[in-house]
């Protein structure tokens, strides 16, 4: 074998180790992942899911993308004077074994610009997005309430 080639396969097998491991590390599961069902026409829904980080690295979500969405962001509900207000939230992050709860009246993902209607049972699959914008793809039911936990 040349020296070359011995090159090339050490280099070949050194970036699938690298690749292996920083694939490795993005470890996220989604479960109870559901969407409440919106009034026809409706153009924000809101998503709810339990993220846990199953990895060895903190995870920072930065939002998501999906066919069925124009944008999609992580949200947070804050009561502001008695006023419940709806903020941006830029990078969730979730630390390595921890489980973060999108849910009613907390963070949620905020679902806007929908691209057609979503019937009750309907399954959308969303990609939640890392801060490299590495997709984390979480599977969604439109529902009209919370499943039960």
């Amino acid at each position: 074998m040349s020296a070359r080639t011995c090159l090339n396969l050490m280099l070949s097998a050194a970036l699938l180790l690298f690749s292996g491991s920083a694939l490795a590390e993005l470890k996220l599961k989604g479960s109870n992942a559901w969407i409440r069902l919106a009034p026809s026409g409706a153009m924000m829904l809101a998503g709810y899911v339990e993220l846990r980080n199953e990895g060895e690295q903190p995870l920072r979500l930065k939002g998501g993308q999906s066919g069925a969405f124009g944008l999609i962001e992580i949200h947070r509900t804050e009561e502001v004077d008695g006023v419940s207000r709806m903020r941006e939230v830029p990078l969730l992050e979730i630390a390595p074994g921890a489980t973060v709860k999108l849910e009613p009246g907390g963070l949620h993902l905020m679902l806007m610009r929908p691209t057609g209607e979503l019937a009750e049972g309907t399954t959308v699959a969303i990609d939640l997005l890392d801060e490299n914008d590495e997709p984390l793809p979480v599977a969604f039911t439109v529902r009209r309430e919370a499943p039960e936990s």
